[in-house]
């Protein structure tokens, strides 16, 4: 009895597994390359308004989703800023702003060839843009660019990152146009 539960599980995880290689076969495409997660909302304030909010970057963990628990600026202010990103795992990446054009945009990249970062990604950066619509509305445009070390595997986890992805900018968003709009 013992040995055909056994058996059972077994074959449970080796189709399991299976299906997760047919699905990242299926998917590579999606995952060959680099990527861009793009995301915008127009915001009922002015531009320098939500400008003050998004550029608020040593406080990114107060607005953000659930998986960054704190930030910590151990470098530099603007372009050339080096900001360490904790999850609530304990895990942290390290991130530098490449471009910083106060009142319109800035960039960051993420350090992802250090030995200790978390995430099966070979490149990764964000990029925030703020435009004037009209004196009271500003669109907040977001570009997330990433490239996955491992193509064929990762085209499994492109599906469910991407559900979550767009899911913590919602929450994101949401706060940032809360704040902007007091």
């Amino acid at each position: 009895m013992k040995r055909k539960i056994f058996k059972g599980i077994a074959i449970f995880f080796i189709l399991d597994i299976i299906l997760i290689l047919v699905y990242g076969f299926i998917q590579y495409p999606k995952a060959k390359g680099e990527q861009h997660f793009i995301a915008e909302r127009i915001i009922h304030a002015p531009k320098d308004q939500v400008w003050k909010v998004i550029s608020d970057v040593g406080n990114y963990h107060e607005v953000t989703a659930p998986n960054i628990d704190h930030v910590e600026i151990i470098e530099g202010k603007g372009l050339g800023m080096k900001r360490i990103c904790k999850a609530p795992d304990g895990s942290s990446w390290e991130e530098t702003c490449t471009i910083w054009n106060p009142d319109n945009e800035f960039e960051f990249v993420v350090n992802t060839q250090k030995e200790d970062y978390p995430y099966p990604l070979k490149s990764l950066s964000g990029f925030w843009k703020v435009e004037t619509v009209s004196p009271m509305q500003t669109r907040l445009y977001m570009d997330f660019t990433y490239e996955f070390k491992n193509p064929f595997l990762s085209g499994y986890f492109l599906s469910i990152g991407m559900k979550q992805a767009e899911k913590d900018t919602e929450f994101l968003l949401d706060n940032w146009q809360r704040l902007a709009e007091k």
